[in-house]
């Protein structure tokens, strides 16, 4: 669970939950009878509802039974109490202990990762670097692993280059914290060879202004400010490091600094055409030959036919998910809110669109969470909207360009954030915020 302090890799790693998970057996319990007295406690326990003498209770109970198969529930309720009550050091120590019970656990381990990150003891910095190169170690002999059949091989090929970008981010932004400069300077080059994504780039800034290397640090935040992951707040930051260092190295003019950032974005654009013509996504034949959003026609579960062309003059909100993605269904409340905010207004339309490569698990899966939505079955509009990770929500102006795109998603801001994108959107194509 985050931390209030927000963990520095966030972004990214709720990108990457989905396949984390998917990655991650959890091993079964041995079996053995009930205390039923044992049980009856922990009951009385969860029934506390002041979370300082909760978690008192619940570490008393921990130590009293350190072998009890509830154990993991116990540590997420004491995370639960930490997170209440602002306790950093135990949310860290309760992580901890969950990873403990599962070493496997990648998901578990990018949570530690993160929060040891955010400490400034030197024992913790020390200990964030062992644990980035055991997470490294794991992510290698994950790559030697099948894909899974509900995923397809294409994505995975695709995971498994973002878990190595991840696990290179870790290592680099854990040797710069420990001011090993030209190790992570390195390390933090290789994430972003792997896959481009924010994080590293900011990460990598830093190291190059610790370096001297302002030039360098100048180019690698505008490459941040080019990529999708960042926050209002975090963009806003990160535009006026970047323009302050502009100004040092220009005579304090900011001439051609717009120019560059444009650079940095025909770059990522590159690089994403050039992602998605190496996944060669099978697609439907009528639309092998699409060049534009408005020319893709996608089924729904019935085999109906849905054109994009129907979203033309509306601004769209374009879900990504799919039945294996964690994330997703944490999101899915959101945009569901949203929708019914937006409902009464014709110029918004929310579209659904599933990424399962086994589709006969869609209709399952919303009948078990009971989603009313309506899915559209994807035939290659997510790699051509180069969507590389689940969940992904893009805009689509009415002119049909993609105005706002979150890749994962920060659930404390996703809300009022996309919110905020298709009012914008309205107001910038002439159309009422309201009915």
């Amino acid at each position: 669970m985050p931390s209030p302090r927000c963990p520095l890799l966030l972004a990214l790693t709720l990108a990457l939950a989905a396949t984390l998970a998917a990655q991650s057996p959890r091993p079964a319990a041995a079996p053995r009878a009930a205390d039923q007295a044992r049980l009856a406690q922990l009951g009385d326990l969860m029934q506390i509802e002041e979370p300082g003498q909760q978690m008192r209770g619940l570490e008393a109970y921990a130590r009293l039974y350190p072998q009890a198969p509830e154990l993991k529930q116990v540590y997420q309720t004491i995370l639960q109490d930490a997170i209440a009550l602002s306790d950093d050091r135990t949310i860290l120590r309760y992580n901890q202990k969950l990873e403990a019970l599962d070493p496997g656990d990648l998901a578990q381990r990018v949570k530690v990762l993160n929060l040891l990150l955010l400490e400034t003891d030197p024992a913790d910095k020390a200990a964030a670097a062992q644990q980035a190169a055991v997470f490294a170690r794991m992510v290698t002999a994950k790559a030697q692993e099948a894909p899974p059949k509900a995923m397809g091989a294409a994505r995975y090929r695709l995971d498994l280059a973002r878990l190595r970008s991840l696990a290179d981010l870790f290592q680099g932004t854990a040797a710069e914290h420990l001011g090993n400069y030209p190790t992570a300077e390195r390390q933090l080059a290789a994430s972003l060879q792997q896959s481009q994504n924010q994080e590293a780039a900011a990460e990598l800034a830093k190291v190059f202004v610790a370096e001297n290397k302002l030039p360098e640090a100048v180019d690698s935040y505008a490459l941040a400010l080019a990529l999708p992951g960042q926050t209002i707040a975090q963009r806003a930051r990160l535009e006026a490091t970047a323009a302050r260092l502009y100004r040092s190295l220009h005579g304090g003019h900011l001439a051609g600094f717009g120019d560059l950032i444009l650079r940095r974005f025909d770059d990522v654009a590159a690089r994403d055409a050039a992602t998605r013509a190496a996944l060669d996504p099978p697609g439907s034949a009528r639309n092998a030959h699409a060049t534009a959003p408005a020319q893709f026609v996608l089924t729904d579960l019935q085999g109906h036919p849905h054109s994009l062309a129907a979203a033309a003059g509306k601004v769209a909100v374009v879900d990504f998910w799919a039945t294996w993605c964690g994330p997703c269904l944490v999101q899915h409340p959101l945009l569901r809110a949203l929708r019914r905010e937006f409902q009464n207004n014709h110029d918004v339309i929310f579209i659904s669109v599933n990424e399962d490569a086994d589709q006969d698990k869609v209709a399952p899966f919303l009948a078990q969470h009971h989603w009313r939505s309506a899915p559209w079955l994807d035939a290659g509009l997510g790699p051509f909207l180069g969507v590389d990770a689940l969940p992904t929500t893009l805009l689509l102006s009415p002119a049909g360009r993609v105005v706002y795109r979150a890749s994962g998603f920060v659930p404390a801001t996703f809300e009022a954030e996309l919110r905020t994108a298709i009012l914008g959107a309205l107001r910038r194509a002439g159309l009422p915020a309201a009915p």
